[in-house]
């Protein structure tokens, strides 16, 4: 993600932990989060204080967020999670309903 908002980020974390990251970007405290790989129970609790917050949450296609599909993008405004949608590369993951 650094080198692919390089320009635009003033710079890049990685805390270790999805949901505690998810609920810096509720408080403010980070402007965008994104991941592949993300399940559904590390998800749903996040989203809805996001939401409650303020912030989206969509799937990485650009699309609503599909909780099973283990595919994120969070962000202060929909026009930044749009924007991080369109500049990344989907990578496919099984869904957390599958098997």
């Amino acid at each position: 993600i650094e080198r692919l908002l390089k320009a635009q980020a003033h710079g890049v974390r990685v805390i270790g932990s999805s949901t505690l990251a998810l609920c810096h970007l509720a408080s403010g405290a980070a402007d965008a989060y994104y991941q592949f790989g993300l399940h559904c129970w590390d998800l749903a609790a996040a989203t809805v204080i996001i939401r409650e917050a303020g912030g989206t949450v969509i799937d990485t296609s650009g699309g609503p967020l599909d909780l099973m599909s283990c595919r994120v993008i969070a962000a202060g405004t929909r026009e930044m999670a749009t924007f991080i949608a369109q500049e990344i590369q989907t990578i496919h993951y099984p869904r957390d309903d599958e098997n």
